[in-house]
């Protein structure tokens, strides 16, 4: 009895220790939370947007985003002449600066004044944001609204976000009548660039519904000998933004292949060829590729065929390419198709948003930071692109 009642006292002891020390470890998380760990509880929550039908609270302008409407001398005064300038088919001019992950921005300029300015590298001042920002971290900023009404050349439009725009591409408005869209990347959740945009160029760049059934049409008429120098310069921003994200997750950056563009550029070639033997536009069914091709031979990722950004068949200038018509093509070339991946888009839209927004989707992403490739190839017609990474 007596080594029993001496015995109480650390009983009791040890209850305590074992009631109290998980409410001790659990009210100490930033001690425990791993970044890897924060990704993956990122990942499985269900945010709550405290999304309101009233208007969009405009936030102060700050950084990169107060040289929007401003002269572009303005810009360069503190940051230097571009290492170029690229053209569009909008006939505006893309002004490009600097080189590495830290420093690589891009700015639309329109008669002197700069409209669209792209934020990629990580150390560039994306105030009240930050790139590597996480989601969350966001969200104690600003809050996310899924109707904005832009109004630009006495035109007023109604701007209606996704779940998966609130997720993955939120628009911000800001005091001085300009916008910014934060790009984020699908397996990490941080911000990889930040875009800033005048109202006019936020609805040209149409990545948000606005309740029309076909996106207006911005470009301008462009001979074959300046599409071709236009083409060559989104090539050069596809390799440059895609390198520079590889470079940021520390992989090796993809060399440009000319037989793998060449590649692309058959592909359409082929098809082309294809459609005018058909005479009536549709495809062969006597030995058609699905029976020739071997689909599982290689992966290959057509891009938002149902998307609303893909206008109608009949409003496009080229018939969309299939999986079928891409895999009969390259199995007669060199390459080998279980070595290679294929992305394939029909979105009407500029390159730089392609690219950072192919980090927002699953299957993109995955091809595109596959540590495996070592070469990329690009080819374009039209609105289509297509990239072959091996």
């Amino acid at each position: 009895m007596k080594t029993f009642l001496r015995a109480m006292p650390l009983v009791f002891i040890m209850l305590l220790i074992v009631y109290w020390l998980p409410e001790v470890i659990s009210k100490n998380p930033t001690d425990i939370i791993t970044p890897k760990e924060e990704s993956e509880s990122i990942q499985s929550e269900s945010f709550d947007y405290q999304t309101t039908d009233l208007e969009p609270e405009q936030l102060p302008v700050l950084g990169l985003g107060s040289y929007i409407g401003k002269n572009v001398e303005s810009f360069t005064e503190n940051f230097g002449d571009p290492k170029r300038i690229d053209p569009t088919i909008y006939g505006e001019e893309q002004w490009i600066f600097g080189e590495h992950e830290t420093d690589y921005v891009q700015l639309g300029v329109k008669n002197g004044v700069i409209t669209d300015l792209f934020a990629l590298g990580s150390d560039l001042n994306v105030a009240p944001f930050e790139i590597g920002m996480s989601i969350t971290e966001v969200f104690q900023i600003a809050s996310f609204y899924p109707t904005y009404s832009v109004e630009s050349q006495d035109k007023q439009v109604t701007l209606e976000l996704t779940e998966s725009d609130l997720n993955y591409r939120p628009l911000i408005a800001f005091d001085n009548q300009t916008f910014a869209v934060l790009m984020m990347d699908r397996s990490t959740n941080q911000i990889t660039a930040v875009r800033y945009l005048d109202a006019s160029s936020l609805l040209r760049l149409g990545v948000y519904d606005d309740g029309s059934v076909v996106n207006d049409d911005y470009s301008i008429d462009i001979d074959e000998t300046n599409q071709k120098v236009i083409s060559e310069a989104n090539k050069k921003q596809v390799y440059e933004i895609l390198n520079i994200l590889r470079q940021r997750y520390e992989l090796s950056v993809l060399n440009a292949s000319d037989a793998l563009s060449e590649a692309a550029q058959t592909i359409f070639i082929d098809q082309e060829m294809q459609l005018t033997l058909d005479g009536d536009g549709q495809l062969e069914e006597e030995g058609s590729f699905a029976e020739t091709s071997g689909l599982s031979s290689t992966e290959t990722y057509i891009l938002d065929d149902k998307s609303r950004y893909v206008e109608d068949n009949t409003n496009q200038e080229f018939q969309p390419l299939t999986s079928e018509q891409i895999e009969h093509t390259l199995q007669k070339t060199n390459l080998e198709l279980d070595e290679v991946r294929i992305l394939y888009s029909n979105q009407k839209t500029d390159m730089t948003w392609l690219v950072t927004n192919w980090l927002t989707l699953e299957i993109e992403r995955k091809f595109l930071m596959d540590a495996r490739m070592t070469e990329i190839g690009v080819a374009y017609r039209g609105n289509d692109i297509l990239l072959i990474l091996h």
